[in-house]
């Protein structure tokens, strides 16, 4: 497995993308053809894995099917053959659910496959998916809302401690629809990192909350510092559903890494 043993940085990796084995919307294909038109040292392809433990989740709607996981893995093998080269690689991944109640049983069934990193990534609290839409936040009081992020970040705290995971996805997910004061959290995520930092790990920083509502990265300015602190190694994410998206706002990425004390990513 892919472990990121310093700060960084690691320019020219691209780790977070989805294929339409999952919710993204273009072929694994499509996406390796424009990881190495794009010039991409290191593309990973990390479609989502989600074992729910309990009925009433969505993740049938956009998780891979269980069922395509060995094709899934054979046509990216595939792929490395035909597109690899000394200036191009490509890394199998995928970016998996955390649940306490399973997370043993569904790592161990993972690493029967050659994959190279696994991300770890919170989408649930119970059967809430907290980055679903909008509408499922709407009728929250405030005080159900903190209960979500409580959980939220409790779980981030458990796939923090999980060393099976390269990366941890987009920290600070529950802020995406702009409707909770994230700043409030940010003693929550201060103790995910010290776990992290603890086990090892890293955290990526993920521009897909440029285009969403929160209208900023995941995770915050204040959490990536505090993560310098704790020199924490953090690679740059796209989280992209479409192959155009590769590397979108990679730029901006490395200077607000830079203004978080982060200097090897300077221009």
């Amino acid at each position: 497995m892919i472990k990121f043993t310093s700060s960084g940085p690691f320019k020219g990796y691209s780790l977070h993308n989805h294929s339409n084995f999952s919710d993204g919307a273009s072929t694994l294909e499509e996406v390796v053809a424009a990881g190495k038109a794009a010039g991409l040292r290191v593309l990973g392809i990390s479609d989502h894995w989600v074992e729910p433990p309990y009925d009433g989740t969505d993740y049938r709607e956009w998780s891979m099917p269980h069922e395509k996981l060995d094709e899934y893995v054979e046509t990216l093998l595939k792929l490395k053959k035909q597109y690899e080269d000394e200036d191009f690689s490509l890394k199998l991944g995928l970016e998996v659910d955390f649940f306490f109640e399973n997370i043993d049983s569904v790592i161990k069934n993972l690493k029967k496959y050659p994959l190279d990193y696994l991300i770890g990534s919170v989408h649930y609290t119970g059967v809430f998916s907290v980055d679903y839409d909008i509408s499922v936040w709407e009728p929250l009081s405030e005080d159900e809302k903190a209960a979500v992020c409580e959980q939220y970040w409790q779980k981030v705290k458990g796939a923090a401690a999980c060393e099976d995971f390269t990366f941890l996805g987009h920290l600070d997910l529950p802020k995406k629809f702009a409707v909770i004061d994230n700043s409030k959290y940010l003693h929550c995520a201060v103790e995910a990192l010290d776990i992290v930092q603890q086990h090892g790990g890293a955290i990526e920083l993920n521009t897909s909350g440029w285009f969403k509502p929160c209208k900023e990265p995941y995770p915050s300015l204040s959490i990536l510092q505090e993560a310098r602190k704790r020199n924490i190694p953090i690679t740059i994410s796209a989280d992209a559903h479409h192959a155009s998206y590769l590397q979108r706002n990679f730029d901006q990425a490395a200077a607000l890494l830079v203004q978080a004390g982060y200097p090897d990513w300077q221009n």
